[in-house]
């Protein structure tokens, strides 16, 4: 994924207009839409400004699309509020398997991890 669709994405999941965001950072709401729908090249300090205008929860969500963030430095906490209802439920669906597996495999060492 490539910057403006990872920023429309964000933008998009967290119902940020461009406005908003203009009034946040002082990139113009035409630079902003430009550049979401890869109509306009954005140079680095108004890049920067946008990262920095960002809700944490967005920018956070902005930098993982892009694969720019180690996930170890993230609140695990904040990433699991921000997702989806969808990607809420693969996670927990994820969980409890993990969970009903390491009970079958009666792993000692494993289970109070999950729990």
């Amino acid at each position: 994924m490539n910057l403006s669709q990872a920023l429309d994405k964000t933008l998009d999941k967290y119902e940020i207009s461009a406005k908003w965001l203009s009034d946040q950072t002082g990139v113009s709401p035409q630079m902003i839409s430009g550049f979401r729908r890869g109509q306009q090249r954005i140079y680095s300090d108004s890049l920067e400004r946008i990262l920095a205008g960002l809700p944490a929860e967005a920018r956070s969500y902005l930098l993982c699309q892009l694969g720019a963030v180690d996930l170890n430095q993230i609140d695990l906490q904040s990433l699991v509020i921000s997702l989806s209802p969808e990607e809420k439920a693969e996670v927990f669906n994820a969980l409890a398997i993990w969970v009903v597996q390491s009970r079958e495999a009666k792993d000692s060492n494993c289970l109070p991890q999950a729990v």
